[in-house]
């Protein structure tokens, strides 16, 4: 009895010494994920220049990738609806007027296919430069939404995409071919 008495002694006071001490705030680093097949690279009516190349990159890293552009983005996303919300999407859009405007009519229609608003989107882009790249996980359909805002995409932009972790729910620029989470 006295031992047992003891060790619930040892363990009470072991137990305070954390006790008034403020706890570490340890800094919090976004969740990550590796894209997965199947995957879908999107652009609209208005295509930013390379996106052959980063379709091809991300072809290279994947196998088969769908790609769709050239048409305007919701009458585009209707034609393969269903095939898209099976699959992890990236939608490549220019930061044009035109862009947004598109940007913003899929958003009114397909709000499960935008990973960020395309309001978020504008405010970012008064403070920082393109490509801004923005991916969330759609628990719902359990794929991977990512944004790519950007005049120009390239095969080594997909290849970073392809291989790396990427960051949901933060924005980040590619920039000297690495990302960088904004702060």
């Amino acid at each position: 009895m006295k031992s047992i008495l003891i060790i619930m002694l040892v363990l009470f006071v072991f137990g305070l010494t954390g006790c008034g001490t403020t706890p570490a705030i340890l800094p919090t680093t976004p969740e990550m994920v590796i894209l997965e097949s199947p995957l879908y690279i999107i652009g609209g009516e208005n295509n930013v220049e390379g996106f052959l190349d980063f379709w091809e990159g991300m072809q290279l890293i994947y196998g088969r990738v769908s790609m769709l552009g050239g048409y305007p983005l919701v009458e585009g996303v209707e034609r393969h609806l269903e095939d898209i919300r099976k699959s992890n999407s990236i939608l490549v859009i220019p930061p044009i007027p035109e862009g947004i405007q598109e940007l913003r009519d899929l958003e009114n229609k397909y709000p499960d296919l935008c990973p960020v608003s395309s309001e978020e989107l504008e405010v970012k882009l008064e403070s920082y430069s393109v490509p801004l790249l923005y991916f969330s996980y759609d628990a719902q359909a359990d794929r991977v939404r990512g944004i790519i805002l950007a005049d120009q995409v390239s095969s080594s932009l997909a290849t970073l995409l392809g291989t790396k972790d990427i960051p949901l729910n933060v924005f980040f620029l590619y920039e000297n071919e690495q990302l960088q989470i904004l702060e």
